[in-house]
């Protein structure tokens, strides 16, 4: 029998938690949420994307935390019927994603291949739905967008002594901005991630042709203008610009933090953010400002779907969570001298006591 090549080996290490993870989800989402099958498939490739983003945070943590956000309430709560048009956002993600790699080979230009993905994209979805703002499609091109940002800063700084820097890959950069171009489009509250975007290009040390940096801008200009549109201007009471400074608003937001995880898992939350903080400064500080631009619209909006639209809050929170579970699994392991690292199997496997928590409360309900 043919061996695996070590890179292929790499490729399953990597995407097996991934996959396992998003399969479990699928199935749960379609057995128990008794969820559309193009509607999981849409939630479970989320899924997908948030996992393999925490694969370097440990396998088994990995697959405790997926599964984690999968079963949490805001997120849950996208499961189950009611209209929606799930097939067609698939067929437009999907149709722009062709498009965009087709266009860039064929012509060897990654530009004209992200407009041509986002041309497309346009006019698929819209001409078919004629709305925007699929919350739905809003999480599956932010958990895919953390996916990008979390990988290329992780190889472009990785921690000191483990392993080299490397230059970052020519389909992060494109990736990057071909989904938030789409994701600013369909809702512009994607477009409060722009900091953390730009933040994490630059620590990569990117090399970025001028009309790329053109498109970003664009992407921000046009994104921003949307968000006044959509949130500020047609209810201006919905969002109060100094709503930040009333305490009821920071107890709400905490209490909202809590209902998902409980207060364990927002300790758990503090303590990887601060591991985060130390041992890879870059992706600590980005996600910090990603979770901040989050903060600061719950704090001051008071609209309808207020706490699906903070589900980017909610994934990053789970990312924090999942470090901390690596960094004590790492620290029994280290303290024990196992070699084999068994010990941070063992502390992660702990991890899964949340999810199941998660899933009897669903089950009771």
């Amino acid at each position: 029998m043919r061996r695996l090549s070590i890179e292929h080996r790499q490729f399953l290490r990597q995407w097996i938690p991934a996959v396992l993870t998003a399969g479990s989800a699928w199935l749960l989402m379609l057995i128990i949420g008794e969820t559309p099958v193009a509607r999981a498939s849409g939630l479970a490739l989320a899924i997908l994307g948030v996992t393999a983003s925490m694969r370097q945070m440990g396998f088994v943590a990995s697959i405790a935390g997926g599964l984690t956000l999968a079963l949490c309430p805001v997120f849950w709560s996208q499961t189950g019927g009611g209209q929606s048009q799930p097939a067609t956002i698939v067929i437009a993600v999907g149709g722009a994603g062709l498009a965009m790699l087709a266009t860039s080979r064929l012509l060897k230009r990654s530009d004209l291949g992200i407009g041509s993905g986002i041309v497309l994209f346009l006019l698929i979805f819209w001409s078919q739905i004629g709305t925007a703002q699929s919350l739905r499609l809003t999480g599956l091109v932010t958990a895919w967008l953390l996916y990008l940002l979390v990988d290329m800063i992780l190889l472009t700084n990785p921690r000191p002594g483990i392993k080299p820097a490397q230059n970052p890959k020519p389909w992060h950069s494109t990736g990057m901005l071909f989904l938030f171009a789409v994701g600013a489009l369909n809702d512009p509250l994607v477009t409060l991630l722009a900091p953390a975007l730009l933040l994490a290009l630059f620590l990569s040390y990117a090399k970025l042709a001028a009309l790329y940096w053109l498109g970003m801008l664009g992407t921000i200009v046009v994104g921003s203008y949307l968000l006044l549109r959509a949130y500020v201007l047609p209810a201006p009471s919905l969002l109060d610009i100094w709503g930040w400074r009333e305490a009821a608003r920071w107890i709400e937001l905490g209490q909202l933090m809590v209902a998902q995880f409980s207060i364990f898992g927002i300790v758990l939350g503090v303590i990887g953010l601060a591991r985060l903080s130390r041992w890879y400064p870059p992706l600590g500080t980005v996600t910090i400002i990603a979770y901040a631009a989050y903060s600061f619209f719950g704090l001051t909006y008071q609209g309808s779907h207020r706490e699906v639209l903070l589900i980017p809050l909610i994934i990053i929170q789970v990312m924090w969570m999942t470090y901390a579970v690596n960094t004590v699994g790492q620290w029994v392991n280290k303290s024990l001298a196992d070699e084999s690292g068994r010990w941070i199997h063992i502390v992660s496997s702990f991890y899964f006591m949340l999810p199941a928590f998660l899933l009897l409360g669903i089950l009771r309900t």
